[in-house]
């Protein structure tokens, strides 16, 4: 893939998607350009604009943003719409995850950053309805910024958002039941669900569901999770919040990001003892084995980091 033309030298491609390419500027920051040239590409990188733009303008006085600076937006003369805007140095949360099992203080620090962020998002008004490891990254200060905003939508009302009916949008690992229902109607307690996924994840080593599309779409539709401490040794207050975070019913979860951080901030780090479940079927003798193989063609980050969660 070749860079486009760019009024300063443009270095090597950072990433592509489904829907755009980011290229390094020389110098600093990042271009972000659609790959089509039509027209709901052009009002998503739009909106992504505008919700970056607001979110940074009511942030100001509180310091560095929690997303990134932009530098400017347009439309190249071959109808693709592009961004460009600082390039937020830190390390991806998905590569923390998948290095290992983070520790519960580690997992409960990054989680009130990710509150903290999402407080200043809802703060002006939008929600961001893709909340994932893989766009939230922590700063070199160590505070947290969240990327990618193009599936950003304003709230309570938003005549304007590109989301057409029926058109499921957000990644199925953390989407809310009623973003699967109606995702050009949810508010920002659909991203207070996706940040109970994202710190069941950090805690546990895998989301709280896994599967095909279908399976995670039955899962977070009508499932309960496994329990928190089945799987991890966290505080008895970090699992309740987390539970209350992936309530299927929007009014049971926490009312806002602030009181997520709040109460998180006021939980211990020491861990309560890891629920025992019933052994009786081990017993001295033979046991059987099952082993698992499975040839891909690239290597799955979300498969493996399942397999490691389940202890096997």
């Amino acid at each position: 893939m070749s860079p486009p033309v760019w009024e300063r030298p443009l270095g090597k491609l950072v990433g592509s998607g489904g829907f755009a390419a980011v290229w390094e500027i020389a110098g600093g920051g990042v271009l972000k350009v659609a790959h089509a040239d039509h027209e709901l590409a052009r009002a998503r990188l739009h909106r992504e604009a505008d919700a970056l733009v607001s979110i940074a303008a009511g942030a100001a006085k509180r310091g560095m943003p929690c997303v990134p600076i932009v530098e400017g937006h347009g439309v190249f003369p071959d109808g693709r719409a592009w961004i460009a805007m600082e390039r937020v140095a830190g390390t991806n949360l998905a590569d923390l995850i998948a290095a290992g099992t983070l520790r519960v203080s580690h997992a409960t620090g990054l989680a009130i950053g990710i509150a903290d962020a999402l407080a200043q998002i809802h703060a002006a008004g939008w929600v961001h309805r893709d909340i994932k490891p893989d766009n939230l990254v922590r700063r070199t200060d160590g505070r947290i910024a969240i990327l990618d905003l193009g599936l950003a939508r304003k709230f309570p009302d938003d005549p304007d958002d590109p989301t057409r009916a029926g058109v499921q949008v957000g990644s199925l690992e953390y989407i809310p039941p009623e973003q699967l229902l109606d995702a050009a109607s949810v508010d920002p307690r659909a991203d207070l669900y996706a940040l109970g996924c994202v710190l069941y994840e950090m805690c546990a080593g895998r989301p709280p569901f896994i599967g095909d599309a279908n399976a995670l779409e039955r899962a977070h539709a009508a499932l309960r999770p496994p329990p928190l401490g089945a799987l991890a040794q966290v505080p008895a207050g970090v699992e309740a919040l987390c539970h209350e975070l992936l309530a299927k019913q929007p009014p049971r979860r926490p009312p806002d990001a602030a009181t997520v951080a709040a109460r998180l901030r006021d939980t211990g780090y020491e861990p309560s003892l890891q629920r025992q479940h019933s052994m009786s079927t081990i017993r001295e003798g033979k046991q059987p084995v099952v082993l698992l193989w499975a040839e891909l063609p690239r290597v799955d980050r979300s498969l493996l980091v399942s397999l490691t969660g389940r202890r096997l």
